[in-house]
């Protein structure tokens, strides 16, 4: 490819990569808005969202300039195995980012509201006070603090209370 095809076509991928960025994160802003989420939360999802634009515009500048399909694989599965050696547990957080996009958009439930986790014994009753993109925070009756993984609250069962309701009880978790 000549110079000048290669400087246009860079050009065009990095303007329609901000248009499209910015296009789908005022829907995810607009959506969060709708539905009432922190300002905070909306923050994380459009931020991630502009990490995966850029991601992506660099591999288009890389093909467009000529980069090896080869060789960007070797590059990437290097850096990917540097970041699991360093930081060892970078699955949990990759789960866990990605069960808190899934919390955005599906929204089971939101800030304020008043849950239950069922996980046996280590049953957790509370109001949410945070929802971020790795974990989300709950504070009991008591005033006690709970941080539980984003992909935790995937896995487990979840009982969304009325905020004037008793907690529903079971032989296990409720004394008589």
């Amino acid at each position: 490819m000549e110079p000048l095809t290669q400087i246009l076509l860079s050009i065009l991928v990095v303007a329609a990569l901000v248009f499209a960025s910015t296009l789908v994160q005022n829907l995810a802003a607009g959506f969060g808005a709708r539905r009432g989420y922190a300002r905070g939360r909306i923050f994380q999802v459009t931020g991630m969202i502009r990490i995966v634009a850029v991601i992506l515009g660099v591999m288009l500048l890389a093909w467009i300039w000529g980069l090896k399909g080869q060789g960007l694989i070797v590059f990437a599965t290097s850096i990917l195995a540097l970041t699991g050696v360093a930081l060892f547990a970078s699955w949990s957080i990759l789960s866990n980012t990605t069960a808190g996009m899934f919390l955005f958009f599906s929204a089971p439930f939101r800030v304020g509201d008043r849950i239950r986790v069922l996980d046996g014994d280590n049953t957790v009753t509370g109001t949410i006070r945070e929802m971020g993109m790795v974990y989300l925070e709950l504070r009991d009756q008591d005033g006690h603090h709970y941080t539980l993984p984003n992909n935790l609250v995937m896995q487990r069962t979840v009982i969304r209370l009325k905020p004037e309701a008793g907690i529903p009880c079971d032989q296990k978790h409720c004394s008589s």
